[in-house]
């Protein structure tokens, strides 16, 4: 007889971020974890007629043939892995209510993760009653919602001493790239060392900040993480959740310097190694810069670590 305890998360790929909760739950012998990402593989079409027919099933029949896909992988996936003990899924938003339903009727234990906000995502406010529990990484659909508090997590760790430069960052080219341009040219006049690009697909003018077209991925920001001193966050203006760079600064033993107020609420938060700046103003000590990392205390620090963030959500006992 199997014992084993079913688990199948459902989530993006998000550049690799989600794997390392499957990665987490698989050195449990007595859990048997899944995982099925809702853009990978991703949809490609057959050939020119291929996309010009979903361009006419768009518009003439409101059928998508992109979101068919999608869901008729998931629906395959889970009646090939059977019924579930637990289904764990992040942006469930993405899905309509009949696949989320479908979803839920193959598990006794049906949970959300919101590593995005409902203000930016308001559908995810919409689908709340769907689950047995969502947990949220912000903290005013916490409050609003009566959701319980979960934040991002670490997931690796390092302590590399030898800085190439003093700060880094890395985005996508959105509303943040004229705040990253001002940025640059602050710390060019301040003749401090910067590594700061912009992912944007195609060239484009830049004058302070390197646009990079190809984009990188965890194991090669984690590579430029550390050879920086400071890590730079700039957080989307809808947000109040802590991002994955934090977790990585944490992960990676290199202060901060973000825009996200709601930091200094955290155990973890020190202002020798956190600094909150005003995005539209941005004014940074040099004391803040030239003053070494204050190591956290280990108590706090294991408890933003995958290996004990997996153990609530799934029941898993020390």
């Amino acid at each position: 007889m199997n014992s084993q305890k079913k688990i199948l998360i459902i989530a993006p790929f998000a550049f690799g971020y989600t794997a390392h909760i499957h990665k987490a739950l698989q050195q449990y012998q007595h859990i048997d974890a899944e995982i099925l990402y809702l853009d990978q593989p991703a949809f490609a079409y057959k050939n020119t007629f291929h996309k010009a027919q979903n361009f006419f099933s768009k518009i003439v029949l409101g059928k998508n043939l992109k979101k068919t896909f999608v869901t008729d992988r998931i629906k395959a996936s889970l009646e090939k892995l059977g019924k579930q003990d637990e289904i764990f899924i992040i942006r469930p938003d993405v899905l309509n209510d009949n696949l989320l339903h479908f979803i839920k009727s193959y598990t006794t234990k049906f949970i959300a993760y919101y590593y995005d906000s409902t203000r930016r995502f308001p559908r995810k406010a919409d689908i709340i009653s769907m689950f047995d529990k969502v947990y949220s990484y912000d903290r005013l659909d916490v409050e609003k919602y009566n959701l319980e508090l979960l934040t991002n997590y670490i997931f690796e760790e390092s302590n590399y001493q030898e800085y190439k430069y003093q700060f880094f960052n890395i985005s996508t080219n959105d509303y943040r790239f004229p705040l990253l341009e001002n940025l640059a040219s602050y710390l060019k006049q301040h003749k401090w060392s910067y590594n700061i690009q912009v992912y944007n697909g195609s060239e484009m003018p830049a004058e302070h900040v390197e646009i990079i077209t190809t984009q990188k991925s965890i194991t090669e920001v984690a590579e430029l993480i550390q050879k920086a001193k400071i890590i730079v966050e700039i957080q989307r203006t809808e947000q109040v959740g802590l991002s994955f760079r934090i977790f990585e600064a944490l992960g990676h033993h290199k202060k901060l310097i973000t825009t996200n107020k709601d930091i200094v609420n955290y155990d973890f938060y020190h202002p020798q190694n956190i600094l909150v700046v005003d995005e539209h103003n941005i004014e940074i000590p040099a004391d803040f810069v030239m003053s070494p990392y204050l190591e956290i205390d280990e108590k706090i620090l294991s408890k933003y670590k995958i290996e004990h963030w997996i153990q609530p959500i799934f029941g898993i006992e020390n």
